[in-house]
């Protein structure tokens, strides 16, 4: 076996679901391509319309920052489809990740997808030249097209295949165009190389474009040094071990080691190729150009963003407190009396049968007014947002914010992404350049949000003080964080790095996908949610209908009533927010259920609107979720992740009692 086959022979997958041991030997079977590309450049979504899955890597392009694998089948063929990183070269690397070739590598890669722009070449072909210089098969995905048309460029794909030696196709990801072929290619050469002789499965001698002759033998003495185990002075220790091992070939070895050489060999090359294979005529300004434009200045961007946010919580607003009145009003005329019934009769002991209608009447019905009106509408505004490309424009604005809090404007990514999940966000701090940034960002994270909190904030107080007092709530959470970011930015030293970012143009979002994405978020906040608002409503409930809760309320007064003005039951529905954050809200509306009846209207015959307020606040800013934890202490360690939730409940607190005492309820 030859040792490039070594690297690419059969396998198992670690990180796949395996369900049998044949399965397990049929995936091992299965060809492996690698998805590679720039950031921005649409793999994320190209992924997810071949798989159809949309994965909850973040909000914004470019953070994808580990891999995903899936099992994808084109034609009849199956295969194994992994996700790399955005990665400019192959020596790029993000903080707590292994630089990019690591990765590619341990991926066992037999062939490459490789996405680029293709309204911009020369940039983008430079990593694409250093795939094909490790010996692997590759395709090229020449995606964007439909915006690089728009932009005048017209790009002659055949020609592009003659100089790279590769079959290149023109693919609009967003919307399939292309997708399907372009993966049946690379399967095709992925399962040719698999099935080769191993004498034919040798990577070639030397670097296959036309670079400079010196250059080349230059690669090739190095390659020749280490194959005979003498590798030179300084030499990467990764690589090194990789070479004595015998799962990388001396030449791939070479053309990694020699990227100082090979690369401004690759942008020259890739410049002139980009004047053979392209043509650009001028076109006029496009509208998305324009309104890009705006959205990035601090004169018109700032009124746009506010626009934007005030739109997104008027939407949410009115869709879901319609929906919400809709299935109440359904759920007590049809469902409730049913289910009571039921219970009562197979459960005829008072007190077993109330727990039991704790969670399924109460607790699903508080699932139902919450979490499908406000929670799935708030995730379809977050999703076409998203699609829009508008999202990753803020970042831009609030570089000069982020710079006082020390961190760059790029620390606006996971930021945004927080507003969707925050463990997901937690990964996208690597993104930034240090752990002092990283750290400083997922705090902030902590204090965000997600889209299913937002949700509940806006169910919380637009149908009972108007869609001011929601708005309010987040400007407070806001400047909270604000605060203490700068209080973080002084107990932390360092400095930070500047803005560097790369911005998606604005497009039309495409229904379809929003749908999908929205839904994709929606059915995974349903699965995890539902079992344990069940089961919180079930030990709440027993609680309740024993009394035990009555000893538990008078622990938790001095915090829940004494410095928040809440109602002590509310300090119980806190703390068990850990679980879920928007449980919380959820759990209140199941007291204010099983308390004053079916005939309770909403949150507003058990709450003041300042309480909800305060509760509100605090929510939005109290500990992160048990997910959220996990994803700290992977990222940063147990000790750190106790320190980041510590802070964020001290937060939480402290601005819960100002904002009580200003209120009024305290």
């Amino acid at each position: 076996m030859s040792a490039w086959q070594a690297l690419t022979g059969p396998r198992v997958e670690a990180d796949l679901a395996v369900e049998s041991a044949s399965d397990a030997g049929l995936k091992a079977r299965l060809p492996v391509v690698a998805l590679v590309g720039r950031p921005n450049v649409g793999k994320s979504t190209f992924i997810a319309r071949v798989t159809g899955r949309y994965e909850e890597a973040a909000n914004v392009p470019g953070t994808t920052v580990g891999t995903l694998r899936r099992q994808v089948r084109v034609d009849g063929r199956e295969a194994i489809l992994v996700d790399l990183p955005g990665s400019h070269s192959l020596v790029d690397r993000s903080d707590g990740l292994p630089p990019f070739w690591q990765l590619l590598l341990d991926a066992r890669p037999d062939a490459i997808l490789a996405v680029i722009d293709a309204g911009n070449l020369a940039v983008h072909l430079p990593l694409v030249l250093a795939c094909r210089d490790l010996g692997l098969p590759i395709v090229v995905a020449a995606n964007l097209c439909d915006e690089a048309e728009a932009h005048g460029f017209e790009l002659d794909p055949g020609r592009l295949s003659q100089l790279l030696a590769a079959p290149v196709h023109r693919t609009i990801g967003r919307r399939g165009t292309g997708v399907q072929a372009a993966l049946a290619d690379a399967i095709r050469l992925a399962e040719r190389r698999r099935n080769l002789p191993r004498s034919d499965n040798a990577p070639p001698p030397t670097a296959i474009p036309p670079y400079a002759p010196d250059v080349v033998r230059a690669v090739g003495r190095l390659a020749g040094q280490l194959g005979a185990g003498s590798p030179p002075d300084g030499f990467d220790p990764a690589l090194h071990s990789r070479l004595a091992a015998g799962t990388i070939p001396a030449i791939a070895a070479a053309t990694i080691a020699s990227i100082d050489r090979l690369e401004p060999e690759r942008w020259t090359l890739a410049e002139r190729w980009t004047g053979e294979v392209a043509r650009r005529t001028a076109v006029p300004e496009t509208v998305a150009d324009r309104l890009g434009r705006i959205a990035t200045s601090p004169r018109l961007g700032l009124p746009l963003f506010v626009l934007a946010t005030l739109g997104a919580l008027g939407f949410t607003m009115a869709v879901g407190t319609r929906l919400a009145e809709v299935l109440s009003t359904a759920w007590s005329a049809l469902v409730s009396p049913v289910v009571t019934g039921v219970v009562e009769m197979l459960v005829p002991w008072p007190v077993g049968s109330a727990t039991l209608l704790w969670a399924l009447d109460s607790g699903l019905l508080s699932m139902l007014a919450v979490g499908i009106p406000f929670v799935f509408t708030f995730y379809l505004v977050i999703a076409a947002l998203e699609d829009s490309g508008y999202l990753a424009s803020t970042a831009v604005l609030s570089d000069r914010i982020f710079n006082a809090l020390g961190l760059p404007g790029r620390a606006a990514i996971p930021l945004l992404a927080a507003t969707g999940c925050n463990v997901p966000a937690i990964y996208a701090t690597r993104v930034l350049r240090t752990r002092r940034e990283r750290l400083l960002a997922s705090f902030l994270a902590s204090l965000t949000p997600c889209s299913a909190s937002s949700a509940v904030v806006v169910a919380a107080l637009a149908p009972f003080a108007g869609p001011g007092a929601a708005l309010a709530a987040f400007g407070v959470i806001a400047g909270v964080a604000i605060a203490a970011g700068l209080a973080a930015n002084a107990i932390v030293p360092g400095r930070q790095s500047p803005l560097v970012l790369m911005l998606p143009p604005l497009r039309l979002p495409i229904p379809r996908q929003v749908a999908a994405k929205a839904w994709h978020r929606f059915r995974s906040f349903v699965t995890t949610a539902t079992p344990v608002m069940l089961a919180g409503s079930l030990v709440i409930g027993a609680l309740y209908e024993t009394g035990a809760i009555v000893p538990i309320e008078a622990v938790l007064a001095p915090l829940s009533t004494g410095l928040l003005g809440l109602p002590p039951v509310a300090g119980i529905a806190l703390a068990l927010a850990i679980l879920r954050k928007e449980l919380a809200l959820q759990l209140l509306l199941t007291l204010a259920i099983a308390e004053i009846g079916m005939s309770a209207a909403s949150l507003g015959s058990f709450m003041s609107p300042g309480q909800l307020f305060v509760f509100a606040v605090v929510t939005g800013l109290s500990v992160p979720c048990v997910a959220t934890i996990g994803a700290l202490a992977g990222e940063f360690g147990w000790r750190q992740a106790l320190v980041v939730s510590g802070a964020t409940l001290g937060t939480a607190l402290g601005a819960g009692a100002i904002v009580a005492r200003l209120v009024g309820v305290a």
